[in-house]
């Protein structure tokens, strides 16, 4: 995977965020891939678009480093994989630059009403797709306007 064409997200840690211990909570970890992923589709998606109605099928995540509460911390997240009703996301998480945690997310399109898998908008999966190939990204801010 070519990190150097992630998204990056810069994540405000709290105090809340620690533990006894005094580093980050593991727990924290998974709130900050959640902004990681909400910033990705924000950036990716024409305002408005964003489906209301999706939800997370899978959370792996690699503790590499422990991270402390003061440090400079960034989510990347790079785009995996486009299916009919999901997709899937690669992260790191570097604390003032270096590897802390790395990991993946398969997130599902879902219908309101039915609360099942359901085919992603044709305009979101199209943008997804898209994404897929770092030399689209122009483009991409291109069609965004």
């Amino acid at each position: 995977m070519d990190w150097k064409c992630a998204h990056r997200t810069r994540i405000q840690m709290r105090y809340s965020d620690t533990d006894m211990m005094g580093h980050i909570n593991n727990a924290a970890y998974a709130q900050f891939l959640e902004l990681a992923r909400m910033d990705y589709l924000d950036w990716l998606l024409p305002p408005g678009s964003r489906p209301v109605s999706m939800v997370l099928a899978r959370l792996e995540l690699n503790y590499r480093r422990e991270v402390r509460l003061g440090q400079q911390v960034e989510v990347l997240t790079l785009l995996r994989h486009v299916g009919n009703s999901s997709w899937s996301y690669a992260f790191q998480i570097l604390a003032d630059g270096l590897l802390s945690a790395d990991g993946s997310s398969v997130q599902v399109h879902t219908d309101p009403q039915t609360r099942r898998p359901a085919p992603l908008p044709a305009e979101m999966r199209e943008l997804l797709l898209a994404a897929l190939h770092p030399e689209a990204v122009p483009s991409l801010e291109a069609a965004r306007g």
